[in-house]
């Protein structure tokens, strides 16, 4: 083997390895998990609008939740006072 074409390969893949490959593949990298973000949102704009939902009262929610236990047989379980009050004497 001559060294001219030995010492031109070696030179070809010393050059090879400095090439700049690495901008072009990172520059689309995660475009496809971004894509499919994008596509599975409805509304993009659905948290800058300042939208309240239905006012509903205590009296009615307790007994929205408890016409909606009797409905399937379980009951509600009442809140009971503690039964030993510890009161701290003088």
């Amino acid at each position: 083997m001559t060294p001219i074409p030995f010492a031109l390969s070696v030179l070809c893949a010393a050059l090879a390895g400095c090439a700049a490959t690495a901008p072009q593949w990172e520059s689309r990298f995660g475009d496809a998990a971004r894509q499919a973000r994008a596509s599975q949102v409805i509304d993009p704009t659905a948290s800058s609008r300042n939208i309240t939902g239905p006012v509903i009262d205590s009296k009615a929610t307790a007994g929205a939740q408890t016409n909606y236990a009797t409905s399937y047989g379980y009951a509600i379980k009442e809140v009971k006072p503690p039964a030993i009050t510890l009161v701290q004497g003088q």
